[in-house]
């Protein structure tokens, strides 16, 4: 006789079980030289705005010095995501990733709103600016950023950490074209307001691109579905195997970038019981390869639990969701 409630925790039939993280992939000498380029940028950027009064190349240094830190902490999400996991971190550490991208576009809101408040004073009082200077550094900051955008852009579309490094890339070569441009008007008309209506372009497209990372992120940390997953119709797919009759206690979530994870409950026909674990590899392999899920729990049950919703109500203090009064049938 056997259990009619089988677990399958550690049961992986399908192939490719190893994760592949993007980030991992990145060139840790390419980063670490574009974290040097960038503030030693910052530094000649500042000094040259300072001395020819320009709030747009003020606000791409200060834009640079958050792209420098979201650089350094993207290379040190890269690093720590490589300790194992230990009893304390049973996932590893592969959120730090997450956590770093969510800080990283924090830093651009705050710095957004920085711009913003002194767009809004050179509004008020228009200043002169030496646009000689202030578009010779912007140049150069252009082809510095526009290199290391370049050298970020293959990982930015596989780690949510690289794309919000990206971003800051992308979002300061902009920043220094409109520097540039800015420049360039008042150079030939001695129209000063082009400064600051720069600066609030730049500060716009940052709040733009920095907001959905952060969505993303907060979904991340909220055990939210797979970006693009949907679940309805994976769960579809998993019931039309053979010998599966329904799912249900369904939860899908992130680990980290290219880490998606699931549990669920199979409620197995009692003619297929002998062959449950075959069933199970099967839903196994049709999430690994069709849904991207290559990580997942799946307990397999003849005759339903309790809860039989698709997906399980969590409570703090709820009985537990176990089967042990479960029929026996023949193996």
């Amino acid at each position: 006789m056997a259990a009619c409630a089988h677990n399958h925790d550690h049961d992986h039939p399908h192939g490719g079980h190893g994760h592949h993280h993007g980030a991992e992939g990145m060139s840790e000498g390419r980063l670490r030289l574009s974290i040097t380029l960038t503030f030693l940028f910052v530094a000649l950027e500042a000094v040259v705005g300072l001395r020819s009064n320009s709030l747009a190349l003020l606000s791409d240094a200060g834009h640079n010095v958050t792209d420098g830190l979201a650089l350094g902490l993207s290379w040190y999400a890269i690093t720590i995501a490589r300790r194992p996991p230990n009893p304390s971190k049973t996932y590893g550490y592969h959120r730090v990733g997450i956590l770093t991208a969510l800080f990283n576009s924090m830093t651009l809101l705050v710095i957004a709103a920085f711009i913003f408040w002194e767009a809004y004073r050179r509004f008020v009082q228009p200043a002169p600016v030496e646009s000689g200077p202030m578009m010779a550094v912007a140049l150069c900051g252009l082809f510095m950023n526009t290199v290391i955008a370049l050298w970020l852009r293959g990982e930015a579309a596989h780690s949510v950490n690289m794309r919000s490094a990206f971003i800051h890339m992308v979002g300061d070569a902009l920043s220094s074209a409109g520097v540039v441009v800015a420049g360039a008007v008042i150079y030939f008309t001695h129209w000063y307001y082009a400064d600051p209506i720069v600066s609030l372009l730049i500060g716009g497209f940052i709040v733009y691109s920095s907001w959905g990372i952060i969505l993303e992120t907060i979904n991340v940390l909220l055990e939210g579905t797979p970006r693009g997953l949907d679940v309805d119709e994976m769960a579809g797919s998993m019931q039309r195997i053979s010998g599966v009759m329904d799912v249900h206690d369904l939860h899908v979530w992130t680990i980290a970038d290219g880490m998606n994870a699931l549990s669920c409950h199979l409620r197995i026909l009692e003619a297929d019981i002998s062959r449950a674990s075959s069933v199970v590899g099967e839903v196994k392999t049709l999430l690994a390869e069709r849904y991207q899920v290559r990580h997942s729990t799946i307990e397999t049950e003849c005759v339903g639990c309790d809860f039989t919703e698709r997906y399980c109500r969590l409570e703090a203090h709820a009985s537990d969701h176990t089967h042990d009064a479960s029929p026996t049938v023949e193996a």
